[in-house]
């Protein structure tokens, strides 16, 4: 009985594996069926400010994985500031590229996990080095433009 139980585990992560991949597929096809549908969406609203509709630095430092303090720093923002008020307009246009790049990768993988993979991946169009340092060295808008380049079929 025992060794039943233990042999039917592989096969169940088994059928996981295979229902999360098929979820996953189907959420794609939405989110492809939503963009060609002409309408407009915000993607990843989470990271928005529930009143102000802002950017919430706070919300992005935690889908990155990192520490308010070191975007903040890296973004060369007042921590004290950000702190208070992390979707204070005055740190908008800093967050702009972080968060325009958080969705791209998220338009194309999906899960906030494969997206940290890919931050944290070195990158050889970034000299060897990952997205996530670049971005916590203030170089946002050069992992950006690589992105944006990579959606538009544009080589590097």
């Amino acid at each position: 009985m025992a060794t039943a139980t233990i042999d039917s585990k592989p096969r169940v992560r088994a059928r996981i594996a295979e229902l999360e991949n098929q979820l996953a597929a189907v959420q794609e096809q939405l989110q492809s069926l939503r963009r060609s549908d002409g309408g407009l969406q915000v993607i990843l609203p989470e990271l928005h400010d529930a009143g102000s509709g802002r950017i919430d630095a706070q919300k992005l430092a935690g889908y990155l994985g990192v520490p308010l303090k070191q975007l903040a720093d890296a973004l060369e923002l007042n921590y004290k500031s950000v702190h208070r008020n992390p979707a204070a307009a005055a740190g908008q246009a800093a967050l702009q590229p972080v968060k325009r790049a958080v969705e791209i990768l998220h338009e194309f993988f999906g899960k906030p996990q494969t997206v940290r993979v890919w931050l944290n991946t070195p990158h050889p169009d970034l000299a060897g080095r990952s997205a996530l340092e670049l971005i916590l060295a203030n170089k946002a808008v050069t992992v950006l433009r690589i992105l944006e380049n990579a959606v538009a079929g544009v080589p590097v």
